[in-house]
């Protein structure tokens, strides 16, 4: 069972890239370029799942995850950045339902990382 995935990424190609592999792979995907974009797709959609990038224009990747944490309790983020891993990495441990990924990833690494998050979400939610 496929699910919807909010991909989060100011950078065009890369946000192009991730929709065209997620929707070959079952899944439907919403998009939105920075947090203010985010922001109005979750006012209308509330995804299975999100995926963004940390370091964007303006709010960064990690203050959505604080914001989603407390808007949306229960609700996975997978943060991506090809900058420095370690406090990115350091966050996701702590912070519950978090998972980090450092770029450039494996298209199969994040797929079966997303598969896996799905399937723990499904299984906590019976």
């Amino acid at each position: 069972m496929a699910g919807v995935i909010l991909v989060v990424d100011d950078d065009h190609p890369v946000r192009v890239m991730l929709t065209r592999l997620l929707q070959a792979h079952g899944y439907t995907v919403l998009q939105a370029e920075d947090v203010k974009s985010a922001r109005a797709v979750l006012e209308e959609e509330w995804p299975d799942l999100v995926v963004s990038d940390i370091v964007m224009p303006g709010v960064s990747g990690i203050e959505l995850r604080r914001e989603l944490r407390r808007r949306f309790p229960g609700l996975p983020v997978i943060l991506t950045s090809g900058y420095s891993a370690e406090g990115p990495a350091e966050f996701a441990a702590r912070t519950p339902d978090t998972h980090f990924v450092q770029k450039p990833f494996r298209a199969g690494q994040l797929l079966t990382l997303i598969e896996d998050v799905l399937a723990s979400k499904r299984v906590s939610q019976e």
